[in-house]
């Protein structure tokens, strides 16, 4: 990420010794909130053009590279409620770069159309940085980093500013359990971090690169990540998947049931490295095979959702495969009407964690349905369940990559 311009001496100084007083394994008691307005060090109000905020874009303090350090913009919330923010001490930066307050144990943030009321009482610009020492906690996780804040219409962002390494590790840590091979956790670590990159370089938002989510990558915050995985990062620090020169789109899932999925049939969009393939290896997941028995209730406020009112004679049917057998589309009728829809928007709305990827079918059973299939995911890249069974086989992380994303090379990545 460039630097930005606007960082003080003394919030860099700050950011200095949090990074060095992060702690990656426990998890610490936010502490108790101190009396209101106690120790807290507010300083003179915003000037009357701060106060009239500014245009969207305008300059604002971002992370510096430290002894060749990269950050990665993480969305960790988003909506219309207060954000409230606990630290033993904290700082707080306008875009300007202006230190705004010292503000001790917690902090509340709310949104006013497009400016920021802090804790209760001043109204300020559009966007706020806060660090804290020794950590910084949004709803009970440490955040790893700087927290930026950004209001727009109304609601919140609140974005984690954290280094690269120190994400990488915290992500493998969530998207793969600790018991996985060494050499999978590797492949895992140079895949979220070639995804990383690639979003720093095309971010998702102006104000963000990644969600911290199954959107891009599942990021919870910098609490629990055990040594296993601190070692897949550093092992594996600066390397990438690289097509031709270029970094690859490194996308990945659970289990994929089989056979891999190709991202011209679930997306519409033909990459060359992203091709179904053969995978004998993830048999030992426990989503190879699952079941969903969805009831009459939830299917009535399926119908709802997707906008068909439910009657007595509701039904779901599969609308067409891709060849690896996932559903292309389901089609919902009750009444005489009907709609048919992509799958994944039929999956996303039943919840990822019911139907687990879209190599299913559905019946009616017992008053209700029975959804049932393989894998987890949406099938396209690297199966975690295959790297860990390569792994286990003999197989290097490199071969692995190198297998779930064919013609790519792993290469190092400049900081």
């Amino acid at each position: 990420m460039p630097q930005r311009d606007g960082m003080t001496i003394s919030s860099l100084l700050l950011l200095m010794l949090f990074l060095g007083m992060v702690s990656f394994c426990g998890c610490a008691e936010a502490p108790p909130r101190p009396a209101e307005g106690a120790g807290r060090k507010v300083l003179a109000p915003p000037s009357p053009a701060e106060a009239a905020g500014t245009a969207r874009g305008a300059a604002a303090p971002g992370p510096p590279r430290i002894a060749g350090t990269r950050f990665v913009r993480v969305l960790l919330a988003e909506g219309a409620g207060p954000i409230v923010l606990r630290a033993e001490e904290m700082r707080a930066w306008g875009p300007d770069g202006r230190l705004v307050a010292e503000i001790p144990g917690t902090l509340t943030l709310s949104a006013v159309g497009g400016r920021i009321r802090f804790d209760g009482t001043r109204l300020l610009r559009d966007t706020l940085d806060v660090a804290g020492v020794p950590e910084l906690r949004l709803s009970g996780g440490r955040v790893g980093g700087r927290l930026r804040i950004v209001a727009r219409r109304g609601r919140l962002l609140a974005v984690a500013v954290v280094p690269l390494e120190t994400y990488v590790a915290a992500v493998v840590s969530r998207e793969m359990p600790p018991r996985f091979h060494p050499e999978a956790l590797a492949a895992q670590a140079v895949a979220v971090r070639t995804y990383a990159l690639g979003a720093m370089r095309n971010p998702r938002d102006t104000d963000y690169d990644v969600a911290g989510s199954v959107e891009d990558q599942v990021f919870e915050g910098t609490d629990n990540v055990a040594p296993v995985f601190l070692r897949a990062a550093e092992e594996t620090r600066g390397l990438v998947v690289r097509y031709r020169g270029e970094l690859a789109r490194t996308v990945y899932h659970s289990t994929c049931g089989g056979r891999t999925e190709s991202a011209a049939d679930a997306w519409g969009k033909d990459v060359p490295y992203l091709r179904s393939k053969d995978c004998g290896a993830c048999g030992d997941s426990p989503f190879s095979r699952w079941e969903y028995r969805m009831s009459a209730a939830e299917g009535r406020r399926l119908g709802r959702l997707l906008g068909i009112p439910p009657g007595k004679d509701l039904r779901f049917s599969v609308e067409g495969r891709t060849p690896t057998g996932r559903a292309k589309r389901v089609r919902i009728a009750s009444g005489g009407v009907s709609r048919e829809m992509p799958a994944p928007e039929f999956r996303k709305a039943a919840g990822y964690a019911r139907v687990r990827s879209l190599k299913f079918g559905i019946v009616p059973a017992a008053g209700g349905w029975l959804v049932s299939g393989e894998g987890y995911g949406h099938g396209v890249g690297m199966c975690q369940f295959g790297a860990n069974g390569l792994a286990k086989s003999g197989r290097s992380f490199r071969e692995i990559l190198a297998y779930y994303y064919p013609g790519t090379t792993v290469e190092g990545e400049s900081p």
